[in-house]
């Protein structure tokens, strides 16, 4: 390689997303996102504009257990499915939205019956599986994994635009018809949306890696200390939903204003989209996540001191512009340091785990009943400690930097000699796990007895002609290297 090549610029939106497919995604999110913002507007009513704070905090308690329930299936059920599925996580999309077509149409006639409620946690729990579907495929269709924030903002970015257009297009069907009509043209959306997931690249599941090596990769401290920094601003964006929602309900403010603010925060995610990518240029993901982190601390704190709903506004927009930033960053944590995980089964548990702390932050604002000043002030607080900790374990972690590397490297190499002898090249495949166990003992947690037995078994299951002696040597080395990788994380 060049230096010329080394240093080529930031890939641009447009050419990254030509990338192995990628761009065959934009349209199924334009799609999806515009049948999702129907199908809530058709579900909007009385559940909290029409009614006073006291009748309206039983049905948003309601609204949070409907909102957490898919993840109860997501999680233990549909995540493994995904990773089964035949076709891979593109037959996830296309299922997703095809199942969202039929039950609309469903739905559009039975509004005002029992069948509501069922039929709309399917959607629900269908729209949580694309996303979920969506992520994982992503990793498989862009080359250069460098570009995954690029790719992820250009796919929210697409999703927030067709969602905003949709809107525009439900209140003017609202005018001149009822909801019903809202669902039966969302549905046209979701079958359009699974029509054009007809044209993704298909992509290949990885099935046979070590458990080991994916559960070393998903417990990571890289994703571990990501996984806390988003679960922090969400529980944040519900928090503040509720608590300033009900604040200025409260002190008499007309439900425009309250619209407003949540149109701002909307605002500031889509602006996160346009941000990320320019930020991902300077800063690593983990100091995007930090910095998403102190920007709504700093807003919450003036906010505590002065609340308004100028203060509000400000803060709303904050947590819609550190939102979306810090998914684009995590996103990309995730799809980098964990390459050989089964997708479908992490991004559902990742997913669970982001929706609890929403529900958490929400449910301290709804029943807490906090004063103004003092729930913003304990928000400020809190966010200002994650990101203190998030800047500390960041010190740590590149003091030890290259022994998490040395630590990772002996399971990669360890799950490609497994691969080698399942294809049959059992002496390449002792090769490459001799080289695990001696990465292991770089890092000194194999005893140095048991690497000598392992290299002399080694040398003679190489030139002898008893496929058993492969066996034992791969399974040795196996057990070395899962027993330092044990021990390294405890």
């Amino acid at each position: 390689m060049t230096v010329k090549e080394f240093d080529r610029p930031y890939p641009a939106d447009r050419s990254v997303l030509g990338d192995r497919g990628a761009r065959s995604l934009l349209p199924v999110q334009a799609l999806h996102s515009a049948g999702e913002a129907l199908f809530a507007l058709s579900l909007v009513g009385s559940l909290f504009f029409n009614v006073s704070v006291d009748a309206a905090r039983p049905r948003i308690l309601f609204y949070l257990v409907l909102t957490m329930a898919p993840f109860a299936v997501l999680a233990p059920l549909i995540g493994p499915v995904i990773d089964r599925l035949r076709g891979g996580h593109r037959a996830v999309l296309l299922l997703s939205l095809g199942l969202r077509a039929v039950v609309a149409l469903l739905l559009a006639s039975q509004l005002k019956t029992l069948l509501l409620y069922p039929e709309a946690f399917v959607i629900v729990v269908a729209a949580k599986v694309y996303v979920v579907g969506r992520n994982s495929l992503v990793p498989s269709l862009v080359g250069d994994r460098d570009h995954l924030v690029v790719v992820n903002s250009r796919l929210a970015r697409t999703g927030a635009a067709s969602g905003v257009v949709a809107v525009l297009l439900g209140l003017a069907v609202l005018s001149v018809a009822d909801a019903s009509w809202l669902l039966r043209v969302g549905a046209m959306f979701y079958a359009l949306g699974a029509i054009s997931a007809l044209r993704i690249p298909g992509d290949q599941i990885e099935t046979k890696t070590p458990p080991i090596v994916e559960s070393t990769e998903m417990h990571g401290p890289g994703i571990q200390s990501a996984t806390i920094g988003m679960a922090g601003l969400r529980m944040a964006t519900g928090f503040v939903i509720f608590h300033v929602g009900f604040a200025l309900k409260t002190s008499g403010q007309p439900a425009w204003i309250v619209a407003g603010i949540a149109a701002t925060g909307a605002v500031g995610g889509f602006a996160g989209t346009f941000v990320a990518p320019w930020l991902h240029r300077r800063w690593h993901e983990q100091q995007v996540l930090t910095a998403s982190l102190i920007l709504p601390a700093v807003l919450a704190a003036l906010a505590a001191l002065r609340f308004h709903s100028s203060t509000a506004i400000a803060l709303a927009a904050s947590l819609g512009l550190a939102g979306s930033i810090g998914r684009r960053a995590f996103d990309s944590v995730i799809q980098t340091e964990a390459p050989h995980a089964r997708r479908g089964r992490a991004y559902a548990g990742l997913e669970t785990r982001l929706e609890i702390a929403w529900v958490i932050g929400s449910l301290v604002a709804v029943l807490a009943r906090l004063p103004n000043w003092l729930g913003l002030a304990i928000l400020t607080a809190s966010l200002g400690a994650l990101s203190l900790n998030r800047i500390f374990a960041a010190a740590a972690a590149a003091r030890v930097g290259t022994v998490a590397g040395a630590t990772t490297l002996p399971l990669r190499l360890m799950a490609t000699a497994e691969t080698l002898a399942a294809r049959g090249d059992r002496q390449q495949a002792m090769l490459v796990a001799l080289s695990a166990a001696e990465a292991a003992a770089v890092v000194g947690t194999v005893a140095p007895e048991r690497l000598v037995e392992l290299q002399q078994r080694s040398r003679d299951a190489v030139f002898g002609d008893d496929p058993s002696d492969a066996k034992a040597v791969l399974r040795l080395a196996h057990n070395l290297v899962a027993e330092s990788s044990e021990r390294t994380a405890r």
